[in-house]
């Protein structure tokens, strides 16, 4: 009896032994169970802080896009504005250019028949005064 006695106590120290170890591996994991969530909690934290950052990052560039794209919108306007006045303005440049070349060609069409004319009138002198000189000298 004795000797079951003192495995019964030897068993029992050995439990209990085993119930030290088991619960200070218990505390240990709820210790890094607990550090685990800490660690856990900052990282949702500072994803959600980047995660917002980088939603205003992106909302600045579509901004960005939606003023170049007006911008772009608003140049192209001006460009086709200014391309549209500058054909008006060369057509109406090329129909004064024509309107002065007939007026040119006029002009010396009728300068050329003053010069024809001036020339006949002399030749009709000369011929008036050969003809003076001519009957003075007979």
């Amino acid at each position: 009896y004795s000797e079951l006695e003192t495995e019964k106590t030897s068993l029992k120290a050995e439990l209990q032994d085993r119930i030290k170890s088991l619960q200070l591996d218990v505390d240990t994991s709820r210790d890094n169970l607990t550090q685990m969530e800490t660690i856990l909690a900052n990282a949702e934290s500072q994803s959600a802080a980047l995660k917002a950052e980088m939603e205003r990052h992106i909302e600045g560039l579509k901004t960005e896009l939606e003023a170049a794209h007006a911008k772009s919108i608003d140049l192209e306007s001006s460009l086709v504005a200014e391309r549209e006045a500058s054909a008006a303005k060369y057509s109406e440049l090329e129909a004064e250019k024509t309107s002065l070349k007939a007026e040119l060609q006029d002009r010396i069409k009728s300068l050329q028949l003053d010069v024809d004319t001036s020339r006949d009138n002399l030749t009709q002198m000369e011929t008036i005064l050969a003809n003076a000189e001519s009957q003075s000298a007979a």
